[in-house]
């Protein structure tokens, strides 16, 4: 069933995504500068020019926006309750049974 499935996120395997833009090569002014193009750092620079739409607004990331962690964040599936038998042996002894 996941033979065709991608570790891509779905923003970036849409055919509709923006092309990316060129690497930084120059020194670049502006009023705020936001490292890191994940949940935090795209809703910063968001938040920032509507705040204040004259605002000049920089967003830095090293690959692509959604890259990292935001990317994974898709949720997880595991059939354990305790992650592993020894997990809740360990933590969940008396319980075992019923998780």
């Amino acid at each position: 069933m996941l033979s065709q499935a991608k570790p891509v996120p779905l923003w970036l395997d849409s055919p509709d995504r923006p092309a990316p833009c060129a690497p930084l090569a120059r020194d670049a002014a502006c009023d705020l500068a936001v490292v890191g193009g994940g949940f935090t750092g795209l809703w910063t620079a968001l938040l920032a020019k509507e705040r204040d739409p004259a605002r000049d607004v920089v967003l830095l990331e090293a690959r692509e926006v959604g890259h990292a962690a935001t990317g994974r964040n898709g949720g997880f599936c595991d059939a354990s309750l305790t992650h592993g038998l020894g997990n809740g042996i360990d933590r969940f002894e008396d319980e075992l049974d019923t998780l």
